[in-house]
């Protein structure tokens, strides 16, 4: 099981096809050291950010506005779709793509906020790594979804079936995170029996959660300099679909391990067009 495209958009709302959160081809590593040289780094808190426009109005100069505006969406983007393990900064690259407020419900945040949570579920399985980056609430409703009989979400009494399902559940806080706590997940997990999964979640509210045909598409995820597989033929189950033999993985364009080092890593080659 993988959380596909299919879950992003019925879980979030968000769109998952459009244009790519990718910068132009041209820039020489060169001329990205000297530009970001300019500004002290490639990253600013979320605090600078909600300190600096926490004060604006509909007296303010309408400059300020559009630039608040800029400020709250990359404020929020910090905290969902990008964040990172620190939990209170954001790339500044971001602000490339809320140049032209009008064009930006036209990406596909969550195509690309999915390959960004791709990539830190893989580093976050390594040996010795203590933290984890990404949106974990997409994470976290995507386990209630599809796992209820393990973690025991509870429903929210007011959710409508037109919200995006992100709003259908209230996380338990009475559980504890005590070792003890985890031992019984993975225990209940390791014994799960394939009909105690709920494949198709969506199943029978396809009228306000439809399955987009980019669910099927199947390549690599792109995220700025992130690239991801995506496999969706290997979990056609999840999509109420009987599971045939997939096709093999893709090759990696380039591996590195460092001498005498447990890190390593896994580079991809965007080879098509399909979020250019």
């Amino acid at each position: 099981m993988t959380i596909t495209l299919d879950d992003v958009f019925n879980i979030l709302g968000i769109p998952v096809q459009g244009d790519s959160i990718s910068v132009p081809e041209g820039v020489t590593t060169d001329e990205a050291k000297i530009e970001m040289s300019r500004y002290g780094g490639n990253g600013m808190t979320l605090e600078w950010l909600r300190l600096l426009f926490q004060g604006v109005s509909d007296d303010s100069p309408p400059k300020f506005i559009e630039f608040a505006a800029r400020g709250f969406l990359l404020y929020i983007l910090g905290c969902t779709l990008f964040v990172d393990k620190t939990g209170n900064r954001i790339n500044i690259i971001y602000l490339y793509f809320l140049r032209d407020l009008n064009r930006v419900g036209r990406y596909a945040w969550g195509a690309a906020g999915l390959a960004f949570l791709y990539r830190q579920l893989g580093l976050a399985s390594r040996v010795g790594c203590r933290q984890i980056g990404g949106y974990l609430t997409l994470l976290e409703a995507w386990i209630y979804e599809h796992f209820r009989n393990v973690v025991s979400p509870h429903l929210r009494v007011e959710y409508s079936k037109n919200e995006p399902r992100v709003n259908r559940w209230e996380p338990r806080k009475d559980a504890g995170l005590s070792l003890v706590y985890v031992q019984a997940l993975r225990q209940q997990l390791d014994h799960m029996q394939a009909h105690e999964v709920v494949w198709d979640p969506y199943c029978g509210h396809r009228d306000s959660h439809p399955l987009l045909d980019i669910s099927f598409y199947t390549g690599m995820l792109k995220c700025l300099d992130i690239v991801e597989p995506y496999y969706p033929d290997r979990v056609l189950r999840q999509f109420g679909r009987v599971q045939t033999i997939p096709r093999n993985p893709y090759t990696p364009f380039r591996v590195r391990r460092v001498s005498d080092s447990k890190s390593y890593k896994v580079v991809y080659q965007y080879f098509d067009g399909l979020w250019q």
